[in-house]
């Protein structure tokens, strides 16, 4: 029987989606404001270029996230001094007051994630990860069947 790698990938991310938004509603967050707030609460300052890279978006997809998220009064954007361009993000009180009930949250997510597998395992399974990702991005091709 042969696995279908990236049929689990996307069910596995889909669930996680689905329960982190679930989780989320009860604060009137989505799961990817959840997520956004988490890292911006966990860095000293960061551009909206940092959550293009880390959330792998396009600045399209970063700027209206971002505005919606500044509409409900969860993050500012100011232009960062010397470079207009940029933009620089930093939390709410609201939001800074919402960080450690998502910290918490992801954090609970993760430790269930790798409590039932070696490290080993969970590096095996990084390691595939990333090189599905690279794949993907055409860093390396799929070799010939």
């Amino acid at each position: 029987m042969t696995v279908n790698y990236g049929k689990l990938v996307k069910q596995a991310c889909n669930q996680m989606n689905r329960a982190m938004d679930e989780y989320a509603r009860a604060s009137g967050l989505t799961g990817t404001q959840m997520s956004i707030i988490d890292f911006i609460g966990s860095k000293s300052a960061v551009l909206q270029r940092d959550i293009e890279t880390e959330f792998n978006i396009q600045r399209s997809t970063a700027s209206v996230l971002l505005q919606r998220m500044e509409a409900r009064e969860l993050v500012t954007r100011q232009a960062v001094a010397g470079d207009a361009r940029q933009k620089a993000v930093r939390l709410t009180p609201k939001a800074e007051r919402l960080h450690e009930m998502v910290a918490v949250y992801i954090a609970k997510q993760q430790s269930a994630m790798t409590s039932e597998f070696t490290p080993a395992e969970c590096a095996t399974f990084v390691r595939m990860l990333q090189y599905f990702i690279q794949l993907n991005h055409g860093e390396q091709a799929p070799s010939e069947p």
